[in-house]
């Protein structure tokens, strides 16, 4: 798998299909079967294809970004995810061609108040 290539793929989800709202874009980057581990979602690109176009644009800031092998981890603050500020981690697991084949999200909305000075990002 090619590191430049992840990257770019990548910024071109966060940037253009999540921030610019070009969710057409998105199934230049899936190769089926597309596995969903998200529960809200089933198997396939039908399902969350229509779920990126219905939100239009969904802002967001990459925080860092991390590859292992097949797989590329993203740490996101969504600004405004179902109405409030979450944290993110996005894994996409690619195939020899570059594409996604699996998806994992894990997302916590950021707390107003916290016990600690750290941030969530």
């Amino acid at each position: 798998m090619n590191r430049e290539h992840v990257l770019q793929v990548l910024n071109t989800i966060y940037e253009k299909i999540f921030n610019e709202g070009q969710a057409d874009l998105y199934p230049g980057f899936v190769s089926g079967p597309y596995i969903q581990h998200n529960p809200l979602f089933p198997d396939g690109l039908d399902d969350i294809l229509g779920y990126i176009k219905q939100a239009g644009r969904i802002p967001c800031e990459v925080k860092r970004i991390a590859i292992d092998g097949d797989l590329a981890f993203v740490h996101v603050r969504y600004l405004e995810w179902a109405g409030q500020e979450t944290a993110g981690v996005d894994i996409f697991r690619f195939d020899a061609n570059g594409k996604i084949v699996e998806h994992w999200d894990v997302l916590q909305p950021v707390p107003k108040t916290a016990n600690n000075a750290n941030t969530m990002f």
